[in-house]
């Protein structure tokens, strides 16, 4: 079956189940300077464990930016999805255009939004095919626009806090710090620790304080001013939503005993990028042990976090959104034809999610 890329190089399509047509934004070369296409292509059926979503709204996170610039492409390759020119994006929400025969979850005309694992074949389109146990049904009192922004961020946040050892079970008075918490992923982990009980010190901008406070940040602790490094080893979790550089200054942070840290900013895409599958896996290797030695007595959690589906967290999503925890700003809006405006919008960092509204 041809793939929505090879779709775009061809001018006619076979088969009767390939007649009616989507569009989507094609990156066409990973140059870094973000080209874009709108093309045409061809719909097919869902297989028989997937949905076909008309996509109201699909957001552009920091991952799509950077791997318009090529970034991942060496490690994303080997599992199709790092060839150029390819359709990026994960998050989207719409409705159920067609199910397939396996499919019991959903049904035609369902308001649905999750994301799709990491592919050429991305969310940026009027039209995606995804896997029905990685979408959700959309309560009936949300916008898809904001219901859009959520399920990439919320899975990686969750992954993270999972990865340190945090559960819901557990996390009532445990003191975290955590680096980066004005962001996206810090925000919403702030309103989930928060939510089951734990202590959130906030590292941030003092612009950011505010953000901070009002997603439930306990403690808040300037990073123009204060080194990482000077911070009392008093915590029972870590976690770096910020920078590599301070990863080994976060690990120096946890109590003896205490559960773990967990970064979503470590360098392995990027040292495969840089070096090759065997060099590059390597000093991904050297690197992460040598993290894991610095750990203090009796912790046992120390993990590089990557976006996976991941049916436990979109549940714990769902949950999060019908108790009114989830949510991110929306900064911009843009349709298909200007996605280069949203991709600078992220790429520089301004405030608030971009989404493409197809």
């Amino acid at each position: 079956m041809p793939t929505i890329r090879e779709n775009f190089n061809s001018s006619q399509l076979e088969g009767s189940d390939m007649t009616i047509s989507g569009t989507a934004v094609l990156c066409l070369e990973p140059d870094g300077s973000g080209g874009f296409r709108i093309k045409e292509f061809s719909r097919r059926k869902p297989a028989p464990d997937e949905i076909e979503v008309a996509v109201a709204a699909a957001a552009v996170n920091p991952i799509d930016v950077r791997r318009a610039q090529g970034y991942g492409r060496k490690l994303l390759s080997a599992i199709g999805a790092g060839k150029f020119p390819l359709v990026l994006g994960n998050d989207f929400a719409g409705h159920v255009t067609s199910v397939g025969s396996k499919v019991t979850t959903f049904n035609i005309g369902d308001r649905v939004y999750g994301a799709k694992p990491p592919s050429a074949e991305g969310t940026h389109a009027s039209h995606v095919l995804v896997k029905a146990i990685h979408a959700l049904r959309a309560p009936p009192d949300r916008d898809l626009e904001s219901l859009a922004a959520l399920p990439y961020s919320f899975v990686t946040m969750w992954l993270a806090v999972r990865g340190a050892g945090l559960t819901r079970e557990n996390a009532a008075g445990k003191n975290v710090l955590m680096h980066g918490a004005a962001g996206g992923l810090g925000t919403l982990a702030t309103r989930m620790l928060s939510a089951w009980g734990a202590g959130v010190t906030a590292i941030a901008r003092p612009s950011s304080f505010d953000t901070c406070r009002q997603a439930g940040a306990t403690d808040l602790v300037d990073c123009t001013a204060t080194p990482v490094r000077s911070l009392s080893r008093s915590f029972d979790a870590t976690l770096n939503f910020a920078t590599w550089e301070d990863d080994l200054a976060l690990i120096d942070c946890l109590r003896d005993g205490g559960l773990g840290h967990a970064t979503t900013v470590h360098p392995m895409l990027n040292n495969i990028d840089r070096l090759g599958w065997l060099r590059g896996v390597l000093k991904s290797i050297s690197e992460k042990r040598r993290r894991q030695r610095a750990l203090p007595k009796g912790v046992r959690n120390y993990v590089w976090t990557m976006f996976k589906p991941d049916t436990a967290a979109l549940v714990s999503l769902a949950e999060f959104v019908k108790q009114g925890n989830g949510s991110l700003r929306i900064g911009l809006r843009k349709p298909l034809k200007e996605a280069a405006e949203a991709f600078d919008h992220t790429r520089k960092g301004k405030p608030g999610r971009a989404v493409l509204l197809p």
